[in-house]
């Protein structure tokens, strides 16, 4: 491998690092994952997650796994320490993408498609927490790139290696991790016309290892909590979500059938909109990039179908973007058509305009002039450096600048944005106010739950029933009363001014505000 591939990689590398140890906890997902892994490691119990104590049965446990690994060796100086797990999936989905696009293209064609996939903001901020998700991309993309070269090249030992990730999407984030890349393989199939593979891709072998598998979690949930965990696994948590909101499952994230047609391209941009000129090319593309096509259409049929959707439940498809733009970017220049390079240009304009806007919203955010100064002088530096190497390429210069934008301002801008989205300190601050008494709280969220307890080093139990709260505070059974505003009604205030004082109040912002309310004693 020549010299500056090997530094642009190291670029790769030196991006997914930036940002993971410099921030709190953030919400959505962050606070109850990152618990969950505490809760884990602390009990000792590496095969059903817990949440306060309570089984969490959304998904099987193997991102937890590592995740729990990683707060094993580092937890004690790091409390973040999750996210290396997250880190480590991304750099391996990253090097699987690489190694990949060597197989189909050359390896200066190949180098653009884990730069795109890197810079996606959606796959980027992901990353960088601790989220179930992305386990999942790891194993999917593993699987998909693996039956793709093994197709091409009738490679036993790949098939068989897409049978093993294959178990393991599942064991990362159940049903979910079967039906994206089966979606995408039975799309390829019917578009291709190719049944050959079914003899040397150990298709009874592999089945009936996933099956095991499926069958292994659902022995070890049965003799944990019997029916009621298989039901809440399988039946509440997996099917529920397919099947209209309401019937079964109960939860949030209920969008339309189109909500991924809006929201992806933006949470991908500026690179999502070279996906149009490669779509444009579909029907002359080879059996390689019918293979992308279909595992990228196939996950987006599955998601739109289900009731519930998050953008980060599109992760797994953004390898296939990916290698699809990259695919597109190795066309030779003269073969493109006008339009094509009017796409360019807009996708160049875009990243001017985001160096342009970032400094305004740093600033703007309560960052220093000084700071963004030296932030803008170092990229115009850099981008006169990739310039000057890059400008015989099509397209390197726009994506090397994108990613030394990314590169400079994350260690800028994430301290900053922490201030007003951390639970860090208002937790620590509840902690030492109620100390070793009980806390109850009324309809918490699950961020609540998980902060208390992470860096406030209290439980509290949560009370969904309004009666039953109002019990227990007119029987005077805790110490300390955590509420949310927002989810109290004047009569809830009446009886909690009746029994407790205020003790603290913080939040605002990008924060939820919250309250405690110490428990006073009897008239």
């Amino acid at each position: 491998m020549q010299w500056p591939f090997v530094k642009l990689l190291a670029l790769v590398v030196l991006l997914q690092c930036a940002g993971i140890a410099d921030h709190s906890l953030w919400t959505p997902d962050e606070p109850r994952e990152a618990q969950i892994v505490r809760e884990m490691s602390l009990a000792g119990d590496y095969l059903i997650p817990r949440l306060a104590g309570n089984a969490f049965l959304e998904k099987p446990p193997l991102y937890y796994l590592a995740s729990a690994a990683s707060y094993a060796l580092l937890g004690d100086r790091f409390p973040e320490a999750g996210r290396v797990a997250s880190l480590v999936f991304a750099l391996g989905t990253l090097l699987v993408v690489w190694l990949t696009a060597r197989r189909l293209y050359s390896d200066r064609d190949a180098l653009p498609a884990p730069l795109i996939l890197a810079t996606f903001p959606l796959f980027f901020v992901s990353s960088h927490r601790i989220i179930v998700d992305m386990g999942l991309v790891f194993f999917i993309t593993t699987a998909m790139c693996s039956f793709l070269i093994a197709w091409r090249e009738r490679s036993r030992t790949l098939y068989r290696v897409f049978w093993v990730s294959l178990a393991c999407s599942f064991l990362c984030k159940g049903i979910i991790g079967l039906a994206i890349p089966g979606a995408g393989l039975l799309l390829f199939v019917l578009w291709h016309h190719d049944t050959g593979f079914l003899r040397d891709a150990w298709v009874p072998q592999g089945v009936l290892l996933v099956l095991a598998v499926i069958a292994a979690w659902a022995g070890v949930l049965y003799m944990r909590g019997g029916y009621g965990y298989l039901h809440t696994f399988f039946v509440y948590n997996q099917i529920g979500r397919f099947i209209p909101a309401g019937i079964v499952y109960g939860g949030g994230h209920v969008k339309p059938f189109y909500y991924y047609l809006y929201n992806i391209p933006l949470q991908t941009a500026p690179f999502s909109l070279l996906l149009i000129p490669a779509a444009a090319y579909a029907r002359k593309a080879g059996a390689s990039e019918r293979f992308l096509f279909s595992w990228l259409l196939g996950g987006l049929l599955v998601l739109s179908l289900a009731s519930t959707k998050r953008e980060i439940y599109f992760l797994p498809m953004l390898p296939a973007m990916a290698l699809l733009i990259a695919w597109w970017e190795s066309r030779p220049g003269d073969s493109r058509q006008p339009w094509e390079d009017r796409l360019m240009k807009a996708v160049s304009g875009l990243v001017a305009a985001c160096s342009l806007a970032l400094p305004a919203a740093y600033v703007a955010i309560g960052g220093s002039l000084a700071v963004a100064g030296l932030a803008v002088s170092a990229l115009c530096v850099l981008f006169r450096i990739v310039w000057v190497r890059f400008r015989a390429l099509h397209f390197m210069p726009v994506l090397l600048g994108w990613t030394l934008l990314l590169l400079v301002w994350t260690p800028v801008v994430i301290p900053q944005l922490d201030k007003g989205k951390s639970y860090r300190g208002m937790f620590e601050e509840l902690g030492r106010i109620v100390s070793h008494s009980e806390v109850i709280g009324y309809r918490l969220t699950e961020t609540v739950e998980a902060l208390g307890p992470f860096y406030g080093q209290f439980a509290v139990k949560n009370i969904e029933d309004r009666l039953v709260f109002i019990d227990i505070m007119k029987r005077r059974e805790a110490g300390y009363i955590i509420v949310l505003p927002g989810r109290m009604d004047e009569g809830l205030w009446r009886e909690l001014g009746s029994c407790a004082v205020p003790a603290y109040r913080g939040g605002g912002g990008m924060r939820r505000e919250i309250e405690l309310w110490k428990m006073s004693s009897y008239p």
